[in-house]
């Protein structure tokens, strides 16, 4: 029995197409809360190896008031963070519906990115990043999802890109806007951790085709005294208005990234 239930287990965190009791979205009729995290697979920093706190991540999000999350580095059930889908309790948690992509098999499970809706997802479109011949690098990929977002359909994403090397961060920010392209009838927010900061090649790349939330000093590593941004939520200004943005400096515990949030909105 325990095997079974094992199996389907990991069964449904491959799939990842279960959806949490969903509750209505909590944005104002025309704004759309986005949060882009790098959770650090629910180990805060401070704490050792095998410390999980999935709690402070939920309270880090239900505080920040989003109604789509992008979220990196996430585990599902492996052997280190206690055989749970992590995505699918933050769902559970917060009430909202969910998509998980595996990135590398990592612990007897998964390791990956995935994204959290408070709107409803209509199809999910993942895409590997590429990496270049001679360059050691993880698998990297590209989630996005096609949202019913108060009757309109938006193309929300996340990535996370490599850390290692400046050209395979180049290949792979060509890569992400070549895939976009195919998209570009639809509103689109893409966020994520980029692993490059706004000087970067691979950065100024992507904001020559999409508008970029936040200041250049909007640093988000390391949590405690930041002093480099690497985390991005890019965005589509034909369609989306910038509300407002900011780093969510004070929830400096559950992670090595601190958070970023940006209010949009979506216009006619």
């Amino acid at each position: 029995m325990k095997l079974i239930l094992k199996k389907l287990l990991i069964g449904c965190s491959l799939l990842a197409a279960c959806n949490a009791t969903k509750q209505p979205a909590s944005g104002s009729a025309d704004q759309l809360v986005v949060l882009s995290y790098n959770i650090h697979h629910a180990n805060p920093p401070s704490q050792p190896a095998g410390f999980i706190d999935l709690d402070t991540i939920v309270a880090t999000i239900r505080t920040s008031g989003a109604d789509l999350v992008a979220i990196q580095e996430l585990d599902s059930v492996t052997n280190r963070s206690n055989k749970e889908f992590q995505l699918k309790l933050l769902a559970e948690k917060l009430g909202m519906y969910y998509r998980f992509e595996r990135t590398i098999p990592y612990g007897e499970g998964a390791y990956g990115i995935g994204l959290l809706s408070r709107y409803p997802i209509s199809e999910t479109m993942a895409y590997p990043l590429p990496s270049l011949e001679g360059i050691e690098t993880e698998p990297r990929k590209m989630l996005l999802a096609k949202l019913n977002v108060k009757g309109r359909s938006v193309i929300f994403g996340c990535t996370h890109f490599d850390f290692k090397n400046a050209a395979v961060k180049m290949a792979q920010s060509r890569a992400m806007l070549d895939k976009l392209q195919q998209y570009r009838d639809y509103p689109i927010i893409i966020a994520g951790d980029f692993n490059a900061t706004p000087e970067d090649p691979a950065i100024q790349l992507i904001e020559a085709s999409l508008a970029s939330s936040g200041k250049i000093t909007d640093y988000t590593i390391p949590v405690i005294e930041p002093r480099k941004k690497i985390d991005f939520i890019f965005y589509d200004s034909k369609h989306f208005k910038l509300i407002s943005d900011s780093v969510l400096r004070s929830y400096n515990y559950g992670s090595d990234h601190l958070p970023i949030s940006a209010t949009f909105r979506l216009m006619k």
